[in-house]
């Protein structure tokens, strides 16, 4: 059910019920093509107890707390929160009523703040004013200040896994709800971060909360829950009190049979080890040095250590993720890792830890995922041999029990759990001789993780070398031959034999990191001097500085470029590419690109050579504009209707679209025609000195929409809705809106531009604007625009036009050839776009 047909069918809860229910699904169904998700489940929460829901992957369980949630609609059956009922509830009436939700992939829009993250979910009643948000996340925050210190300012694309879970739940605790669901809360959480979590857990329970506690960890199920569900291929199982089932008990009927848990790699260990096959020598790197290591052929080595001390990052090193000096063999041969695919096809292959961002493509199918780094063995002579393709993925997912209806449904489509054994499916089918697994268990359940180590034993037992990182010091007992733990991105010790146990890696580690790091310290400086890339404004700065250094150039070469006359000329043509820049800053701030604005422009001359002709009454010129203003909204709205309804590409919608509009102009004026008001015209072109009306008008609109963008809701929500779209419609965010609301402000603020187009002709000319859709798409992304949406800035789009007028100018001062203009500005806009994109690309890994 889209946005705009979705309707709450709500009504007061039976007075008869339980009072203490908080939380209530009735017979709630769903299905997926090819997939019964749930299976007319029923479920009570009550005030004052933990409600665990266990259940393998694919059972159905971030279903289940979707449909409460409102983010999944479900095909049949009622949610009901705090005694008020609805069928097809929508995220912001379920915040209303008083259920917040972690997901186990945050709702976290990257390109906004910790602090407008937080504020966005908010119920409106406890949402803080926008001048209030920092202070006011610093006061949520500081209940974690002992095991996180995370900045407000902070954006949330340059936070690690475990920090944005942290804000994830923080925010979620700060809505003060009568329930909250926690999806797999733990998973990317440090140890003194869960024991935080259980502790703000059992103070909502005993202030009379609730919690929905979904999670494959059972030996956090039974420490916390009062109440356990089990579900088992969308149906509900049963429901037992916490304390009359044990955790095998939950095991078994968790995965429908008895399962027997294996123990040390001692015990498992297939075949005996080898000679050594990779090793590494004077290792280091940013966050990491001296670090030497070897592992034999059969070998699983375990990395620990308390997050940041260069575990990881000698991990992703060694994949080629990360810079990094030092020596690295394997089977006596140097191999490259100055990048993954060097590592790669030196025989080392990485499954990531951050399955959502660097392991899943959304969009590819099962297949494709998981045989991409695979294709040299499916292909002969650069071409897919798709039996042979579709015999080896087969056997990888049997192998790993992928749950889904077949190997082309969309990975987009399956729960986490299966999402990364897809992942990892990818890295055993590249055969390769060492493979760096990285939490390779994170959000899989227990069935599934015996299921992992057993396919980690038998790549080693193939001949690979393996090198696990875990935080589970029992995992890493459980798998590794060998530990070695890090401090301060050095190696601190290594842990064998009877010294491999879960409690003595929980001493090694404690006892390893007593003394803040070196490492933390660079970090911290390298954070500090990245703080002006994370600005929107810092391309501002950077194109004020190239304008001026143009205009000494100009100068330089004529003594016309400072007189007024020359003002006069070029000051019209700026603030006519200044709204054309704000225009598509606005469309750029959702992910889209508005083909249409110039043939809009030329249309709008158009029409205003009808509607704005000569000798009209001043309320004849005011309902002229009205027109204007009109048919550009329309325009918009058909953009709209393109890209967000029928779902065309935004580039796509509207090309077509600017075919059409030119269509109609040169239907309404085949030639230049018509005359517009000289009177009207005076106006459009009136001056302050010799500074047009227009360019201080165009000045104040950057402004106050700059303003906007940070200062109010609907600006936050503009910017969520580009930074992460489907991530702003679990928040609450009305992205379709808001989507509209652009494409309409979009094509408003060509009329002010077509405006100064009339001052400029005239007369009616269909091709007037044309040349003005690729500059005012220059123009933004020089002033700091993604393409990908979520950032940029108004002021920095209008300072993107000061530079393209001046590199116009300039050319012809210094008598080049007019293709010049363009080189300088394609150029310049390639130049700009790829050292955004790197700087912003360095701060999130910093």
């Amino acid at each position: 059910m889209s946005e705009t047909d979705t309707q709450i069918q709500a009504g007061p809860a039976d007075p008869h019920r339980d009072q203490n229910i908080v939380l209530r699904l009735d017979s709630v169904d769903k299905k997926y093509p090819g997939v019964h998700a749930i299976k007319a489940v029923s479920l009570k929460v009550r005030r004052g107890e933990v409600h665990a829901l266990v259940g393998q992957n694919g059972a159905g369980k971030s279903t289940l707390v979707g449909i409460a949630a409102g983010s999944v609609t479900a095909d049949s059956g009622t949610v009901e929160i705090g005694g008020a009922r609805a069928t097809h509830p929508t995220p912001q009436w379920c915040r209303e009523q008083g259920l917040a939700i972690v997901y186990q992939e945050p709702a976290l829009l990257p390109d906004l703040t910790v602090a407008e993250n937080m504020r966005l979910s908010m119920p409106e009643h406890l949402r803080p004013a926008v001048k209030d948000q920092i202070s006011w996340a610093n006061q949520v925050l500081a209940r974690w200040s002992n095991v996180a210190s995370i900045d407000p300012t902070t954006p949330v694309r340059e936070l690690q896994p475990d920090a944005r879970f942290v804000v994830e739940i923080a925010k979620a605790l700060a809505e003060e709800p009568k329930v909250i669901v926690l999806d797999e809360p733990t998973e990317h959480l440090l140890p003194a971060a869960v024991t935080e979590l259980f502790r703000l857990i059992s103070e909502l329970i005993d202030a009379g909360g609730a919690v929905v506690y979904i999670s494959h960890r059972l030996n956090e199920v039974k420490q916390i829950a009062h109440t356990v569900s089990v579900l088992r291929d969308g149906a509900l199982v049963g429901t037992f009190a916490g304390d009359s089932v044990t955790e095998q008990d939950v095991v078994n009927l968790v995965v429908g049979r008895e399962l027997t848990r294996t123990f040390t790699r001692e015990t498992t260990r297939l075949v005996p080890l080898g000679a050594t096959l990779l090793e590494v020598t004077d290792f280091a790197g940013d966050h990491f040095s001296d670090v030497d290591f070897s592992v034999r052929t059969g070998e699983i080595i375990g990395f620990a250590g308390v997050e940041g001390q260069g575990q990881r990052a000698v991990l992703r090193a060694l994949g080629g993720l990360v810079s990094n000096r030092g020596t690295v063999t394997l089977n006596g041969r140097v191999v490259k890792t100055a990048s993954p695919t060097d590592a790669l096809d030196g025989g080392i292959a990485y499954l990531t830890h951050d399955r959502h961002n660097e392991g899943i493509l959304p969009g590819l199918s099962l297949r494709e995922n998981a045989s991409l780094s695979a294709l040299g063995r499916i292909s002969r002579l650069g071409v897919i041999r798709g039996h042979r393709e579709r015999k080896v993925t087969s056997e990888t997912f049997a192998s790993m029990r992928v749950k889904a209806p077949s190997s082309e449904v969309d990975i987009a489509t399956l729960s986490g759990g299966n999402q990364q054994k897809v992942v990892l499916s990818r890295v055993l089918m590249t055969e390769s001789e060492v493979i760096l697994a990285d939490e390779p268990t994170q959000g899989v359940d227990i069935g599934a993780r015996e299921e992992i180590y057993a396919i980690l034993r038998e790549a080693a037992a193939r001949g690979a070398a393996i090198i696990v990182l875990s935080s589970s010091a029992a995992e890493l007992e459980q798998l590794c031959d060998r530990v070695i733990v890090f401090s301060r991105g050095t190696i601190a010790k290594e842990l064998s034999g009877e010294d491999l146990s879960e409690h003595g890696i929980a001493q090694a580690v404690l006892s390893a990191t007593s003394t803040r790091s070196r490492v933390e310290a660079t970090l911290r400086k390298i954070t500090l001097g990245r703080r002006i890339a994370r600005n929107d404004l810092a391309p501002a700065a950077i194109l004020a500085i190239a304008t001026i250094l143009l205009a000494l150039v100009a100068i330089n070469q004529s003594d016309f470029y400072l007189t007024t006359r020359n003002f006069g000329l070029i000051l019209p043509l700026l603030a006519t590419l200044m709204f054309f820049a704000m225009a598509q800053q606005v469309v750029m701030m959702i992910g889209g690109i508005d083909l249409s604005v110039g043939p809009l422009a030329g249309l709008l001359v158009v029409v205003g050579s009808f509607v704005l002709s000569a000798y009209r009454s001043p309320v004849g010129m005011v309902l002229g504009l009205i027109v204007l203003i009109v048919v550009a909204a329309v325009v918009g709205a058909v953009n709209w209707t393109l890209a967000v309804v029928v779902k065309i590409n935004p580039l796509i919608a509207t090309l077509v679209t600017y075919t059409a509009i030119q269509g109609v102009a040169y239907l309404l004026r085949p030639l230049p025609d018509g005359t517009i008001d000289p009177i009207f015209l005076s106006y459009v072109s009136n001056k302050l000195g010799f500074i047009p009306v227009m360019v201080i008008l165009a000045v104040v609109v950057a402004i106050v929409l700059e303003v906007a963008m940070y200062r109010t809701i609907f600006g936050i929500r503009l910017r969520a809705t580009g930074s992460a779209h489907d991530t702003a419609d679990r928040v609450g965010v009305r992205t379709k809106r808001i989507a509209l609301a652009a494409y309409v402000g979009c094509s408003i603020l060509v009329v002010p531009a077509a405006l100064l187009l009339m001052a400029q002709a005239g007369t009616g000319n269909a091709s007037i604007g044309d040349s003005y859709t690729l500059a005012s798409i220059g123009a933004a992304v020089l002033g700091g625009a993604s393409i990908f949406g979520g950032r940029g800035s108004f002021i920095g789009a209008c300072f993107g036009a000061v530079l393209v007028i001046q590199i116009n100018t300039v050319v012809q001062f210094l008598d080049l050839p007019l293709y010049w203009q363009q080189w300088l500005l394609g150029g310049l806009t390639i130049a700009a776009a790829a050292l955004y994109s790197r700087t912003r690309t360095l701060t999130e890994r910093s």
